[in-house]
């Protein structure tokens, strides 16, 4: 059962992009390929004021044409948020970083409009590639989810010691990235200025705090976020082990997280541990 909900959805359920993901994936297209085009009109001209409105031309024609097309492709949300190349969607921006920072590297002489069109396409494209990756899943496990049977549901936090630990991480990434920035301006260190991008990394442990919606199906588990839903078959899951501070679900693949909740969070601990064991003895 799982692996069918995993790989074959009814088309009513898919349906074509809505607007709101349509504008997204328009802007994150336009975001990234936009300074290219101005970095190649910067070879013909070095007016600011031009190079500034074909930079916002460009975007705004492209975000136009790339939107329109993704409200057309019926499934793509889905598509994109039921597999990991999801996860390519705020990586590829990175390409403006080490492209500039390579061809700096080599002694390539790039325009002085390079810097901040790479600061535009790699921390546009990563913030706006960070919000699709969260729509596309959220999409994939809506699909899902109007398939499939809920047997359990649950709230909760991480446990404390994982949220001091997403802290430390925030506080660490902000420090270092803005101390990059201030080694560069205020003393002269160019490259501390690189420190910067470690900023956006900063965003992997916002929302520590909040709790996550845990819901236990007959095809697999849903984990929701206020920004972001997931989904993952029970073949994706090898198991659960509950603890005196934390419920925790292990994955299969060695290099992904485990799923923990606050123990003390749950407020019908046996009902979802009982739903669990069956899903799992089912699954098996």
């Amino acid at each position: 059962m799982a692996t069918r909900t995993e790989t074959a959805l009814r088309p009513s359920s898919v349906g074509c992009p809505d607007s709101s993901y349509a504008v997204a994936a328009g802007l994150y297209v336009a975001v990234v390929v936009a300074p290219m085009v101005v970095l190649g009109l910067s070879g013909i001209t070095s007016s600011v004021a031009v190079l500034y409105l074909s930079l916002l031309g460009a975007i705004a024609g492209i975000a136009a044409i790339a939107g329109w097309g993704v409200s057309r492709t019926c499934g793509l949300a889905v598509s994109i948020g039921r597999t990991v190349l999801a996860w390519f969607l705020p990586i590829v921006p990175f390409a403006w970083f080490v492209g500039v920072f390579g061809a700096s590297v080599v002694g390539w002489e790039l325009p002085d409009v390079a810097f901040p069109l790479t600061v535009i396409g790699t921390g546009g494209g990563a913030f706006l590639g960070i919000i699709l990756l969260g729509m596309s899943r959220s999409r994939y496990t809506k699909a899902v989810l109007s398939e499939t049977v809920e047997l359990a549901q649950w709230e909760a936090r991480l446990p404390q010691r994982w949220r001091y630990v997403a802290i430390a991480g925030m506080v660490a990434t902000g420090i270092l990235g803005i101390s990059g920035l201030i080694a560069e301006f205020a003393f002269g260190i160019d490259w501390a200025g690189w420190l910067y991008w470690l900023i956006f990394f900063w965003s992997l442990f916002a929302g520590v705090e909040n709790p996550r919606t845990f819901r236990v199906t007959d095809a697999g588990l849903a984990v929701g976020r206020p920004l972001q839903h997931r989904f993952k078959p029970w073949a994706a899951l090898t198991g659960y082990t509950a603890t005196d501070d934390a419920l925790v679900l292990q994955t299969t693949a060695w290099w992904r997280p485990a799923y923990r909740s606050d123990r003390d969070d749950i407020e019908n601990l046996d009902t979802v541990v009982a739903s669990l064991e069956s899903v799992f003895d089912a699954h098996r």
